[in-house]
């Protein structure tokens, strides 16, 4: 009984040893460390700290297909099938600060670096923050990084979109409010 005992725990182990090593390369991201202008003092702290985990990135089939949703089953469709989405999560490192989940994720390098889109639902992002009368669905954050890693960036609360299915990419068309600065923000490497 006990050989039979210990040969199945030792394939139990092997089991777990497997899917272990299988689920290793799902838990890797892409994380982006910066420092966002609130434009809220003296009541907020005038920078916070975010941080940006991208699980995966929104390919240009997916582009097509919210495309395809958007044409052919209309707005509340395709909201329905963006709010499903879930690309990562951007943090706001402080303690009134929400998390908000990445709907997409898109990034373009060229010979200076690299450009990030982010695009999530429109909703609050910290306690104290409140949704002024928008007419646009989105918010975004674009990012503009050196090919070391490092550069600047925006944050748009009130952001319209624009997907080009030919190209299979998102852009931001536009924007309602001032954005909000990210002086400073670093890619971090993995280790």
């Amino acid at each position: 009984m006990s050989t039979k005992f210990f040969n199945n725990v030792k394939a139990l182990v092997w089991v777990t040893v497997i899917l272990s090593l299988l689920v290793i390369p799902l838990a890797a991201k892409d994380v982006f460390r910066g420092r966002m202008l609130t434009e809220r003092a003296p009541i907020e702290p005038p920078a916070v700290e975010i941080q940006i985990e991208i699980e995966s990135w929104t390919t240009p089939e997916e582009i097509v297909q919210f495309n395809q949703i958007l044409a052919s089953s209309g707005p509340d469709a395709f909201l329905s099938a963006f709010n499903a989405t879930n690309k990562g999560v951007v943090r706001f490192l402080y303690a009134r600060g929400f998390n908000l989940t990445v709907h997409m994720a898109q990034v373009f390098e060229d010979e200076k670096g690299k450009r990030v889109i982010l695009v999530f639902r429109r909703e609050p992002w910290s306690q104290g923050s409140q949704l002024s009368g928008g007419r646009n669905y989105f918010m975004a954050i674009e990012l503009k990084l050196n090919k070391k890693g490092e550069g600047e960036g925006r944050f748009y609360e009130d952001a319209q979109i624009e997907m080009d299915s030919m190209a299979g990419r998102v852009y931001l068309k536009g924007y309602e409010s001032s954005p909000k600065i990210i002086p400073s923000i670093k890619e971090k490497k993995p280790k």
